[in-house]
Formats: C-alpha cells, structure tokens, sequence
C-alpha cells in the first residue's frame, strides 16, 4: 500500500503544480485501486466456500455421472474475478468441458477450470456431466482456488484438500455358451457326500433296509411290483476361485493390449455374476497391488449375491501392470483356499509356461479350468486341452465398451 500512496502523493504534487486536473483524476483512481487491492488481498480469501458433489460414488463402466461444483462468497466484499482449478481423475470425460488443461504436476490428470464474478453473499452452482465413464477408480482433488483483482493481478489463493473417489466396475453382460450340451462354469458332480440334496432327483433304486419311508417312490412302486426308493445326487456346495490374469502379453511387464485387458475385466465380472447367481461360493484374485500396499488383490469367498460389489471394486482397481509372477500367485492360493475348491483362471497369454503348476494344482485335488480372452484364445486354449485340462474362450459381444453377451466356446 505505500508504494501506492507514494505514486498517488507524486501525481498530486504534480497535478497541483502544473494545474492540471485530468492528472489528479488519475492520481484518485490509483488511490482507489490500490486501496481496493489491498482489501481484496487481505480479506478477499476468507470465508470463500467452494465444494464439489458427485452424483454417486460407484458407477458401471459407460453410465453417466452428474458432477456439481459450488463456489460461495460468504462475505461483504465483492470479488471481481475468482477461478479454481479442480482436478480430476485421468480420461475423464466432462461433456461441458470438451477441452481441459493437463495437470503438468500429475501427469495424466485433468483440471476443470471454472471463472466467477461473485457479488457479496453469492452463491453459483455448475452443474457438469462425465460421460461414458470407463473402468477404474478416480481420486478428485485438491482444489486451488485464486483471487486476481480488475486488471488480472493475483490477490490471494487457497487450496481446498477435497477429496473424492469415484470406483468404475466393469460392464457385465450374460454369459452365453455357445454348446447348450457343455456343463457350466465350475460344475462337478459331487463323488461322496455325508448329506443328499432332495432337489437333485437322480432315479430309483430297489428298496433296502435302513430307506427312510419318505424316500419310497410309491408311483414307481405301483408300477412295478416292489418296493422302491428315491435316489438323490449328494449334495454339492461348489467353491470357485475366479484368477485375472492381469498380464496381458508375454514380455515386458509395462507393455499391455488395453483392449485385450479391459475384455478380461468384462468376461470376468460377468462369469462371477453368473456363478453367483448359480449358487457357489466366490472368491477373486489377481496379481496386482489394485490401490492397497497388499501383493496380491484377495477377495476371501462367499455365497452370496452381496459379494458381487466387492468383485466389482476388485475389477474396477486392477491393472495391467502384475506385481508378481501368475506362477507366484497360485502357490499363494494352493495356501489360502481348500483343494475342493474349483480356480478358473481368466487369462490372455500362452498357458504353457503355467501347465506345470496347474496340472500340480489339479493332482492335489483342485478343480482347474481355463478360460482365454483375445485374439489369440483360440489357440491358448487349444495348449491347455492338451495337457489334460478344462478350457474354453470367452469373447465379449459386439465390445468390450458396449457389451452385450459374453460367448463361451470350449
């Protein structure tokens, strides 16, 4: 302020001296504007409010997603020009906002600018929309909001730690066999059983003695002649491991096929839907770090429906970078799950390498299936038939982006 007082006082001394008016208007309005500035950097920051609001914090991989940004000036003051720089998750699309500025301290991330004139009290609300949103999980903020007085001089600036997250499962789509014959997912008759399920009804049998006289067929009985009882298949609980292998080429670990890897994610949360729906206990695993300092993405199983957000969250996290081998993650599992238990490993590259341990893993009593995505599942799938073991391809109808039905040929 005294550099202003000092110029105003020199245009007065010398507006006097030489009678000249237009100079001591000048000097009055730099008395002003250096006044005003002052005020502004003082005060102009406080009790300036500014929030953002996503219309959900869980979306599906294509929806559309409100995104509301509020900026209030709870204050006397008048402010002439305030901007804030929210920034956003990477390939974020804001339809309002077709071209944004690239974060040069975060690569990838985006910055949604926005430029208010706020009256005293004021309060503005935007309404924005992210459209198509894709697979992934998208931290928002910090918020840096700035201050410049009428001619475009920063005044003050404030940063707003606002932290939001928004978590983008997959697509599903139903899972389509394409041999009506071919057994689903997962599905082994049961040899041995302590307990019968009376819902799987399995034939007739003669009468022997210890039948429980509720088992008695008695339409078959009066058509035969004799005595006979109802057979039951032994009742099966099936326990599934679904295994994402996130590596989707062999070589490098930071070269991927994106296409190939988002196909995975898709094939992946709709076969757990479909074994959900069926009735088994899943659980999930990849070799991915999915947003936690933990090695491997671990979802414990379960049967229920309600396990099909938390699959969802393991999917939406994952990426195409492994944090371990796929060999080093099924001797993990062989530790962590039962042998009865059936793994399905959903996978892009050449098995071959891996038979070694999967056909271990079955020996030891596990159920190993194979389902491969890509362009070149055909043929992977082809190597592991050869080594005796349970594969098909799964291939994601018309797109991964917009998918209508997973086929399953094997």
């Amino acid at each position: 302020m005294g550099d202003w007082i000092a110029l105003a006082a020199a245009m007065v001394l010398v507006a006097t001296l030489a009678d000249a008016p237009g100079v001591l208007l000048v000097a009055a309005l730099t008395i002003g504007y250096g006044s005003l500035t002052t005020v502004w950097t003082r005060y102009g920051m406080r009790r300036v409010e500014y929030s953002r609001r996503l219309g959900t914090g869980r979306a599906v991989a294509g929806d559309i997603v409100p995104l509301d940004v509020t900026i209030w000036n709870r204050k006397r003051l008048p402010l002439p020009w305030v901007t804030a720089e929210d920034r956003l998750g990477e390939r974020l699309n804001v339809r309002e906002r077709p071209e944004m500025q690239v974060d040069e301290h975060q690569q990838g991330a985006l910055l949604l600018r926005n430029d208010w004139a706020l009256a005293w009290y004021e309060r503005v609300v935007r309404h924005f929309h992210i459209d198509d949103v894709r697979r992934g999980s998208y931290r928002f903020g910090p918020v840096q909001v700035r201050l410049r007085d009428i001619l475009g001089r920063l005044a003050g600036e404030e940063r707003f730690e606002l932290s939001d997250t928004l978590l983008v499962t997959p697509a599903m789509a139903a899972v389509r066999h394409a041999e009506h014959e071919m057994s689903p997912l997962g599905e082994r008759r049961a040899r041995h059983s302590l307990t019968v399920d009376p819902a799987l009804f399995a034939g007739v049998r003669p009468f022997q003695a210890g039948d429980s006289l509720r088992l008695i067929h008695w339409r078959a009985t009066a058509r035969l002649g004799s005595a006979v009882s109802r057979r039951l298949e032994p009742a099966r609980g099936r326990a599934v491991m679904l295994v994402v292998d996130v590596q989707t080429v062999d070589g490098p670990v930071l070269t991927w096929d994106e296409d190939t890897f988002e196909s995975m994610t898709v094939v992946a949360a709709s076969l757990a839907r479909r074994l959900l729906a069926d009735g088994a206990s899943l659980g999930m695993a990849a070799a991915n770090f999915a947003g936690s300092p933990e090695k491997f993405a671990w979802l414990a199983p379960r049967a229920s429906m309600a396990q099909m957000p938390r699959a969802g969250e393991l999917l939406a996290r994952i990426g195409p970078v492994p944090s371990a081998p796929l060999s080093a993650l099924l001797a993990w599992l062989t530790r962590r799950i039962p042998p009865q238990t059936t793994l399905i490993l959903v996978t892009a590259r050449n098995p071959g390498r891996h038979l070694a341990t999967l056909r271990r893993m079955k020996r030891s009593g596990f159920g190993v299936e194979l389902v491969t995505v890509g362009p070149d599942a055909v043929s992977h799938a082809q190597v592991a038939r050869l080594a005796r073991l349970r594969a098909m391809t799964g291939t994601v109808e018309p797109s991964w982006e917009k998918p209508d039905a997973v086929i399953l040929v094997g």
